[in-house]
């Protein structure tokens, strides 16, 4: 991928794409539950963070030329796909691995796992990973850092797109159960709802610590090999080993070993990578 030039206006676009986003979701909601509901039984919430996702994705077409997005490569579809996937599966198991020493050394010392290993398990969200780590990196490398990157330069654009990809976790907590089925305000109460752990800072702490690091290892994988398949190979194994080892727990392992892994682990992404191709990291 030739170096990106730098262009300040794809920045008030990139805003306005990210404010479209949260209103159409809000208008959509109520209609959209009214209609599913039946043959799809969910909290509104649900269908909110969905039609968050959907109209991030929808929405591309009409704002893409205003933010620069001119073609498929821009947002990092690219030749080769399987070679860069595969060495970035193998990256994130053994940089995961490495996140999850805490909670593995004890096992090894014949004292009571805090991992849970169940093969069916590794199996189910290893496919789930799949797909996970490819939409949320078409969304959050390929479109956010890639607009990001254009407006502000590289490392700007990590810190933004990490902290963007921080707070969109926060707003996967679900709110209360309404107490009367949606009606047309019902969006914009599901809105405030999502909203509200962003606004009172409840991500700034060690969880939110992790997820910042993560995007930015992320965002790092996508830089120095200007495209999606690397970081989502990555992605995918991440999600494999955080849930097939049924490994969530209250903050990251360690405290602050497993930030510090990932940022161990985006240094050396760019050493490894972004040193030996200069075209790309620039």
């Amino acid at each position: 991928m030739p170096p990106r030039e730098r262009s300040v206006s794809a920045l008030p676009a990139f805003l306005a794409y990210l404010v479209t986003i949260f209103l159409a979701a809000a208008l959509l909601t109520p209609a959209a539950y009214a209609l599913l509901s039946p043959v799809y039984p969910a909290h509104p919430g649900r269908y909110f963070r969905r039609l968050l996702e959907f109209s991030a994705l929808l929405l591309l077409f009409p704002f893409r030329k205003p933010m620069g997005i001119r073609s498929w490569s821009d947002i990092g579809f690219a030749r080769p796909v399987l070679g860069p996937f595969l060495r970035g599966w193998l990256l994130g198991l053994a940089s995961g691995l490495a996140c999850l020493l805490p909670l593995l050394l004890p096992a090894l010392s014949g004292h009571p796992p805090t991992l849970h290993w169940s093969p069916d398990a590794f199996g189910i969200w290893t496919g789930r990973g799949l797909l996970i780590g490819l939409t949320e990196e078409i969304l959050f490398r390929g479109i956010f850092f890639s607009v990001l990157l254009r407006g502000l330069g590289r490392l700007p654009a990590i810190l933004a797109s990490s902290l963007l990809f921080c707070l969109a976790h926060y707003l996967r907590s679900s709110p209360p159960a309404p107490e009367s089925p949606p009606t047309l305000l019902s969006g914009w109460e599901l809105l405030r709802a999502h909203l509200a752990p962003i606004l009172s800072l409840s991500w700034a702490d060690a969880h939110g610590l992790l997820l910042f690091s993560v995007g930015a290892a992320l965002a790092t994988a996508y830089l120095v090999t200007g495209t999606l398949w690397m970081p989502a190979g990555i992605h995918a194994a991440w999600v494999a080993l955080l849930y097939g080892l049924a490994a969530r727990s209250e903050g990251p392992p360690g405290g602050w070993w497993a930030p510090s892994i990932l940022a161990t682990f985006g240094l050396l992404l760019w050493i490894g990578y972004g040193q030996r191709q200069p075209g790309r990291a620039a």
